[in-house]
C-alpha cells in the first residue's frame, strides 16, 4: 500500500506587530523629518539691520509713493517693510482682507439748471463717499461760513456753496441732517482742500469749478436736477504681522500703512511706519522679542478695515494682550506727544514720563443721518482692540495743517523714534506690572464682548 503524504511542515505566520512596527517607525520619521522641513522658522537676522535708524529708514520710504489702498506705492511699501523686518529675524506674513476693498474708479457728477430760458447742463465731479443718486428741487445759497440756525427750513432743497469753512464732511454732514437733498461745493478754494471722504451718502454731492460755480449761482431759486453716477473698483488689501515664531502677543504695536488719494502720507501715516519699525529694532535681540508682534494695518482709510479683520481673526490670542499700542501722526510736532489711553496704560505712561499730555480722541458713532448710513468709526486703528476689552493706547502728536492733503510730504524721523521708544517703554511697564487676563471668549475664541 502506498504510504500516506504527510503534510509539509509550514512556517506560523509573522506576527502582526513586526509588519507594522516598522511601518510605524518609518511613518513616524517620515512625518517627522516633514514636520521639521516645513515647520516655520525665525530669518536669520542680519548684521548691521538693528543699527539702521529712522532717519534712513524714512529716506527710503519716501521714494516709494503714496501709499493709497491698491496702489503700487501700497505694494512697494509693504515689500519694503517685510524685508526690514526680516531683516531683523522677525517672521512675516501678509494677511490678506477676507473683503477686497472698494476704490472709487469713476465719480461723475452733472447739474441740470431747468426753468426759462435754454436748459443748461454742467459737469462736476461727485465727492468721495457719495453713490449714485439723482435728486430735483429748488435752488439755495448757503454762504461757506453757514451756521445750523440758516439752514433751517431748507428741508427738500439744492443747495450751492463757495468753498467751506472746514472740511467739506463737515458741512455736508450739516446740511443733510437739516433735511437738504443735494449739495454742490464750488471749488474755488485758495488752498487744496482737506481729503474728507463722506460717510456712505445716498444723496448727490459734488464739486464743480469756478467758471461752472459762476453759473449755477446765477440760477438761485430756479429748479435744478444734481445727479451723480459712481463706479467703484475692488482692490486687494493686506495686513503685515511681524513676530518671532515662538512670539505672543503680549503687547501689540500697530499703525496703519495706507495714506489717503491725492496725498504723499508723510506724517499721516509714514511717521507711524517708522514708530513701529523702530520698536521692532530695539525689541531685537531681548526678551521683548519673545512678547510681541509688530503689525501694519491696510485700508485704515477705508474705515480701519485691516484692524477690524485683525481682531475678528486673532480675537482669541488677543485676550492675553496686555497692551495694544497704536502710532498715528507721530512725525509732526503740531502738539506735544499726546496719549489717549485705558486708565492702567495712562498710569504706566506717566510713571516713564511724566509731563506726557492726555487727549481725547474722537468717539466712535452709530448716528443715523438722512440719506446716509455710518458705520461705527474711529480716528485710527486702536479702535476694534478696544471694542473687544484689549487695553490700548494712542499715541499722537496732534492734526497738523497738511492733514489729509497734498502737501502732506515732510516729517521728522527723530519724533517718529521719540514715540517708538515711549511705547517701547510702556510695553516693558505693562509686562512686568501685575495684570488680570480677561474672561474666555468662547469655545471659538471669537465671541468677545
Amino acid at each position: 500500500m502506498p504510504r500516506p503524504l504527510r503534510p509539509l511542515p509550514t512556517r506560523p505566520p509573522v506576527p502582526a506587530w513586526k509588519v507594522l512596527l516598522p511601518a510605524l517607525i518609518a511613518g513616524g520619521v517620515g512625518w517627522g523629518a516633514w514636520h521639521a522641513a516645513t515647520r516655520p522658522a525665525n530669518p536669520p537676522a542680519q548684521p548691521g539691520a538693528q543699527s539702521v535708524s529712522a532717519a534712513q529708514d524714512w529716506e527710503t520710504l519716501r521714494t516709494l509713493g503714496p501709499r493709497e489702498t491698491g496702489s503700487a506705492g501700497n505694494a512697494r511699501t509693504l515689500d519694503w517693510a517685510q524685508s526690514q523686518f526680516e531683516a531683523l529675524g522677525y517672521r512675516v506674513t501678509r494677511q490678506a482682507l477676507p473683503d477686497r476693498v472698494p476704490m472709487p474708479a469713476q465719480r461723475e457728477g452733472t447739474v441740470h439748471l431747468g426753468g426759462p430760458g435754454d436748459p443748461q447742463t454742467l459737469t462736476g465731479e461727485a465727492l468721495i463717499g457719495t453713490q449714485t443718486a439723482e435728486q430735483t428741487g429748488t435752488l439755495v445759497r448757503l454762504p461757506p461760513g453757514v451756521t445750523d440756525a440758516q439752514l433751517e427750513g431748507l428741508l427738500g432743497r439744492l443747495a450751492v456753496t463757495t468753498c467751506p469753512d472746514g472740511p467739506w464732511r463737515d458741512l455736508t454732514d450739516r446740511a443733510l441732517n437739516a433735511g437738504i437733498l443735494g449739495l454742490v461745493i464750488v471749488n474755488d478754494c485758495p488752498h487744496p482742500p482737506a481729503y474728507s471722504p463722506l460717510g456712505n451718502v445716498a444723496l448727490p454731492v459734488l464739486s464743480v469749478t469756478p467758471e461752472a460755480g459762476r453759473t449755477l449761482l446765477a440760477g438761485v431759486g430756479r429748479e435744478v436736477t444734481f445727479t451723480t453716477t459712481v463706479r467703484t473698483e475692488d482692490a486687494p488689501a493686506w495686513n503685515l504681522i511681524a513676530a518671532r515664531v515662538e512670539a505672543t502677543p503680549d503687547v501689540l504695536f500697530g499703525a496703519h500703512l495706507d495714506s489717503v488719494p491725492g496725498s504723499p502720507g508723510a506724517n499721516d501715516n509714514a511717521s507711524g511706519i517708522l514708530a513701529v519699525l523702530h520698536a521692532a529694532r530695539q525689541a531685537a535681540g531681548t526678551p521683548l522679542a519673545g512678547r510681541a508682534w509688530f503689525v501694519l494695518f491696510g485700508a485704515e482709510e477705508q474705515g480701519l478695515l485691516g484692524s477690524r479683520a485683525f481682531v475678528h481673526t486673532h480675537s482669541y490670542p488677543l485676550r492675553d494682550t496686555r497692551a495694544m499700542l497704536n502710532f498715528d501722526m507721530v512725525g509732526v510736532n503740531a502738539e506735544s506727544l499726546s496719549i489717549d489711553a485705558h486708565p492702567e496704560l495712562l498710569t504706566l505712561a506717566r510713571r516713564v514720563r511724566p509731563d506726557l499730555r492726555t487727549f481725547r480722541d474722537a468717539p466712535a458713532t452709530t448716528r443715523e443721518t438722512f440719506g446716509r448710513s455710518s458705520p461705527i468709526t474711529g480716528r485710527s486703528d486702536y479702535l476694534p482692540f478696544k471694542l473687544v476689552g484689549v487695553r490700548t493706547a494712542f499715541l499722537h502728536r496732534g492734526e497738523d495743517p497738511h492733514y489729509h492733503r497734498a502737501t502732506d510730504t515732510t516729517l521728522d524721523p527723530a519724533l517718529a523714534a521719540d514715540a517708538a521708544t515711549l511705547g517701547v517703554q510702556i510695553a516693558r511697564a505693562a509686562l512686568n506690572a501685575p495684570w488680570t487676563p480677561r474672561q474666555s471668549c468662547g469655545i471659538t475664541g471669537r465671541d468677545c464682548q
